[in-house]
């Protein structure tokens, strides 16, 4: 059970900070449940609630990662690259997938595969799809967020370090 104060990712919403641990005085809703009350880390007047015992808060709600995890994710990044999915709908199913559940290495894949088609589309004169171009801001505001607490430095330092980790690396893969 997390504690009031405790960093979390909850889903597609990225990280949170839990505010209390309480029961809801609302009609229809049993008085001895207990509920997360959280704020999101970037938006003070936003408010969630889910219940503290319920299996899909599980599911999409964990601890933010700690500085060694999030250096071990990044040091996994060479060989974290999703594979194309050509079928538009298979696509977005496997990206929401990712973020909704806050897969911190699903939302790496993602940001480093989207990056390599981007450029691979540029290059053609195209732009990412508007699919393509919302699950990557999504998935890079939620891990980047995460990364930067995690290794407590700025959020934009954080893109930075990615960025140019993963443009070193599809570079190595053009000249191999």
């Amino acid at each position: 059970m997390f504690q009031k104060g405790d960093l979390v990712t909850y889903g597609c919403k990225g990280v949170c900070v839990i505010k209390d641990v309480t029961t809801l005085n609302m009609a229809g809703i049993p008085k001895d449940r207990l509920y997360y009350e959280m704020q999101l880390l970037h938006d003070a007047g936003s408010k969630i609630f889910t219940p503290v015992e319920h299996e899909a808060s599980r599911s999409v709600m964990r601890p933010v990662l700690s500085g060694e995890e999030a250096e071990r994710l990044l040091g996994r990044l060479e060989s974290l690259k999703a594979e194309w999915i050509p079928d538009d709908r298979a696509r977005e199913a496997y990206y929401r997938e990712a973020i909704n559940h806050s897969d911190a290495e699903g939302m790496l894949a993602i940001i480093r595969s989207l990056h390599l088609r981007r450029k691979e589309r540029m290059a053609q004169g195209r732009k990412l799809t508007a699919m393509d171009s919302k699950y990557l801001r999504m998935a890079e505001d939620n891990l980047y967020t995460e990364i930067s607490l995690a290794l407590q430095i700025p959020l934009n330092e954080a893109a930075q370090q990615i960025g140019s980790q993963i443009a070193r690396l599809d570079e190595t893969i053009k000249t191999v």
